[in-house]
């Protein structure tokens, strides 16, 4: 693989680029697509395989950031269930909705309840992109996912993010690909 490497930079003196993007990772390939398909001539290097750094060790989530809301950092939750949906709506065969299914303890430091409604402004902020957030009370967790132990719990809720149907390297060079 480096010896293609080494090739296709020795070639680069060989022609004319508009942009040269050092980084091919999702942010260097989404930028070089998006580059060409304004009509750039645009050349991507990377110092090791495409892909193969900070983007090949995601978790395959395209998400929202819910754990933000805790901390009330609005503004990026906001800018992420944006991106999300963008993610969502330009790429329905790669990224897919998921359901997250959590149960609260009797103790927790916040309320089920309160949890779930933090789950409903989640969804409200994602502007209603996905499916609602559902609340259960312990009954019901038993009922839907018999394999929980419901012994020592409040409540739970689902709600929705969303999730790279293949994986991050392929979700890169899917967009080195098209530039």
């Amino acid at each position: 693989m480096s010896q293609l490497r080494d090739n296709n930079i020795k070639k680069l003196p060989q022609d004319i680029y508009d942009v040269l993007i050092i980084g091919g990772g999702i942010n260097g390939a989404v930028s070089a697509a998006a580059l060409a398909a304004k009509g750039a001539r645009v050349a991507l290097i990377d110092k090791g395989d495409f892909a193969g750094f900070t983007s090949s060790n995601s978790s395959n989530l395209a998400w929202g950031g819910i754990k933000y809301l805790e901390s009330h950092e609005y503004n990026l939750v906001n800018k992420l269930c944006k991106s999300r949906n963008h993610l969502m709506r330009s790429y329905p065969s790669t990224v897919k909705e998921i359901r997250f299914f959590t149960s609260i303890q009797k103790g927790f430091r916040f309320p089920a309840f309160f949890v779930y409604l933090g789950t409903i402004l989640y969804w409200f902020m994602g502007r209603f992109f996905t499916k609602s957030p559902r609340y259960l009370n312990a009954k019901k967790i038993k009922s839907s996912e018999p394999v929980i132990n419901t012994k020592n719990v409040e409540a739970g809720f689902e709600y929705s993010d969303s999730f790279l149907l293949d994986n991050d390297a392929r979700f890169v060079f899917n967009f080195i690909r098209s530039s």
